[in-house]
């Protein structure tokens, strides 16, 4: 059998594509071409109205930015002054504040003496209650060797006080007066209060009881005295201070009084219903 040559039907013609991609990039260069010149008759054929209102644009913007560059330094001054402010606020309540601890200390130095005084006669006062304490704590113990050497029994009989004939309806105030003190009875079961004769006449209890008597007609101040010169004496001093209290008033408080023979305690059953239980 003959051999084929090898040029028969084995060669590939490529000019039909070549031909076919010469043309296609010719026709994007021109359709490129032909754009630019476009747009480059565009931005020649502008109207003297656009160009101005253009400029005007480039104007305003930057008028804009400098106007928002000081808006911006403007809020950066009022923060400052605003910090300021409050700095001076502080300082002006600061001030205001010395000012009337100043004050304050003024009116101190001004009432200084007046304390001073107040202070000497409060430690007097107490100077006296710490001896009226210490008379009654003596008392007390002698009147507890007393009853050993005598072998009384530990509480003498009961002082048991009755009516004097005056009106049901006015309600008693009883205060007891000893050597050491007084004592308002208020209870029937309870013990009463005490209160040192040295300190009298600071004692807002007693002079409570001294503005209800003076000032009701449907109350009245009995005095219960006991038998012996101490008490006698220190119802001298509760008697004058009495007077003191009733100096240039109108309405005057007016106690009786009942002597209490014996040292026992005192019994005030018959007017329980003037007083609590």
């Amino acid at each position: 059998m003959a051999r084929r040559n090898n040029d028969d039907g084995a060669s590939v013609n490529l000019f039909p594509f070549l031909s076919i991609l010469v043309c296609i990039i010719g026709c994007l260069t021109l359709i490129i071409v032909v754009v630019n010149l476009i747009a480059m008759g565009k931005g020649e054929g502008r109207t003297p109205e656009e160009v101005e209102r253009a400029r005007e644009y480039l104007l305003i913007k930057a008028e804009k930015e400098e106007l928002q560059e000081k808006q911006d330094k403007l809020k950066i001054d009022i923060e400052n002054l605003i910090q300021k402010s409050e700095k001076t606020i502080a300082a002006r309540d600061k001030l205001a504040l010395l000012k009337e601890m100043l004050n304050n200390q003024e009116e101190i130095e001004a009432s200084r003496e007046e304390l001073i005084a107040k202070f000497n006669i409060l430690n007097q006062t107490n100077k006296k209650l710490i001896k009226d304490h210490e008379n009654l704590l003596a008392a007390i113990k002698e009147k507890e060797e007393e009853i050993a050497k005598r072998k009384l029994p530990p509480e003498p009989a009961k002082l048991k006080v009755r009516p004097t004939g005056s009106s049901s309806n006015v309600q008693p105030h009883f205060v007891e007066i000893s050597e050491a003190g007084i004592y308002i009875h208020e209870s029937i079961s309870e013990e009463p209060e005490a209160i040192p004769i040295a300190s009298i006449n600071q004692s807002e209890k007693f002079i409570k009881l001294l503005d209800l008597v003076s000032g009701n007609s449907g109350h009245s101040l009995i005095f219960l005295v006991r038998g012996n010169e101490g008490a006698a004496a220190a119802y001298n001093k509760v008697y004058d201070v009495v007077a003191t209290y009733n100096q240039g008033r109108q309405n005057r408080a007016i106690p009786g009084k009942l002597p209490l023979p014996g040292e026992g305690k005192v019994d005030l059953s018959v007017f329980s219903k003037f007083l609590a239980p």
